[in-house]
């Protein structure tokens, strides 16, 4: 009693009062799980360009504001001079690792590169489906789906090709249609290397399959027969064309002459090719060992022909060049004239479009899956590297510095 009246008697109550109003503020506060301090946020799709710090909370994006106290922050980066841009999206990749040859691990690619989703271009086929959710996409630090290949390479001589496949209907729709939590359609290998004859066979068995079970083809184009016209009649809207700027038979560009890589110096395209991205059609880099000439891409610019998404196609005997990694990738397109915020736009919000499984996948909206990619822009002198081996020296390059996936830093595994 004694105690309680001298505290009143010395004006201390109202201190105690005001203090126990403070501490329930100050949990209020927001804390954050990574924040992201200094950096330019960039996000093309939907047109934000701001300096700004970035707050991540249970995995999503919480904060964008001009100037977010360090304090709030439990991991706190300083992205001075780098610009913080939603994590890319590569539709055109094989990191089916350990199932099939030539798939590569996505992780410590992931990690050094700023891909925080993984698209694997036909690494597996319909009775490999599961496998591919369980041992690839479930564990996985970054997001992974994939097109399902058509069919499995049969090398069986004494097998109609064509009636298998054809044959396959029930199993390919299923593998689609009861994991389209991951699996977003079928690749379809079009190109006498590849199918041989059968090529434009099995398309229009990958049409009659996406018709019936509504899902979309990749469709790859490499040497002709069949011809170009032949393809794009088949393709729908949100069908996808890759290796759109591949230099071989098969491709979107006339030729001035038969030498592989002489292109219209107006950049004119084949028939039935403008119709096709009319109607819907989408057009995909999808890089790889043998698939990107620069002549090529600069002749579809120059026609009014830039790609719909920017794709690295990268595998085993892509990786350790001339591909390397998706910023490389982003390089070449930003050496051809195309500028950074239209780079950008084509592996984040545009190939989002195409995965369309994760709500706010390829922004940096407050709500948005926390994927971010730190890049920065280089100057200097530097070589790039096309699919036929053609070197340019380019006065900047694109590189990560990190990579956040689902709120997480991507780390490469030990």
């Amino acid at each position: 009693m004694l105690r309680r009246n001298l505290v009143k008697a010395l004006g201390l109550a109202p201190l105690a009062a005001a203090q126990s109003q403070v501490a329930p503020a100050q949990q209020r506060q927001r804390r954050y799980d990574i924040l992201i301090k200094n950096g330019e946020v960039m996000d093309p799709g939907r047109s934000f360009r701001q300096k700004a710090d970035v707050g991540v909370a249970d995995g999503k994006i919480a904060a964008i504001e001009p100037e977010i106290p360090a304090g709030q922050g439990v991991d706190v980066i300083d992205a001075r001079g780098l610009y913080v841009t939603p994590g890319l999206v590569d539709l055109h990749t094989h990191c089916a690792h350990d199932m099939t040859s030539g798939s590569i691990e996505a992780e410590p690619i992931a990690a050094r590169s700023g891909v925080t989703t993984w698209v694997d271009a036909g690494s597996f086929g319909p009775d490999q489906v599961k496998g591919f959710g369980r041992f690839i996409v479930a564990p996985a630090q970054v997001r992974k789906f994939g097109f399902v290949h058509l069919y499995a390479n049969l090398r069986n001589p004494d097998v109609d090709v064509v009636r298998y496949v054809r044959n396959e209907k029930k199993e390919t729709g299923a593998a689609v249609t009861e994991n389209r939590d991951f699996v977003l359609g079928v690749k379809v290998y079009v190109g006498s290397n590849m199918n041989g004859r059968y090529s434009l066979d099995f398309l229009k068995i990958a049409r009659e399959f996406a018709d019936e079970f509504k899902f979309p083809i990749m469709a790859h184009i490499s040497f002709a027969p069949p011809q170009t016209p032949e393809v794009m009649e088949l393709m729908r809207a949100g069908d996808i064309v890759t290796h759109c700027y591949n230099a071989h038979t098969l491709g979107i560009l006339d030729k001035t002459d038969t030498r592989e890589e002489v292109f219209s110096s107006t950049g004119k395209l084949k028939p039935g090719v403008r119709e096709a991205r009319a109607r819907g059609v989408w057009f995909d880099v999808g890089h790889g060992a043998g698939s990107f000439n620069f002549q090529a891409a600069r002749a579809a610019l120059d026609a009014g022909f830039p790609p719909d998404s920017i794709s690295s196609d990268i595998y085993s005997a892509s990786v350790n060049g001339p591909v390397y990694d998706m910023p490389t990738t982003m390089s070449k397109m930003l050496y051809l004239g195309m500028s950074f915020e239209d780079v950008l736009l084509r592996v984040t919000a545009n190939p989002a479009r195409i995965v369309n499984r994760v709500p706010g996948m390829g922004t940096l909206a407050v709500g948005a899956p926390a994927d971010i990619a730190l890049l920065a822009i280089e100057d200097g002198q530097f070589q790039l590297v096309d699919s036929q081996r053609n070197v340019v020296t380019a006065p900047k390059r694109i590189v990560s510095r990190l990579t956040i996936c689902r709120g997480k830093r991507v780390t490469a595994p030990l």
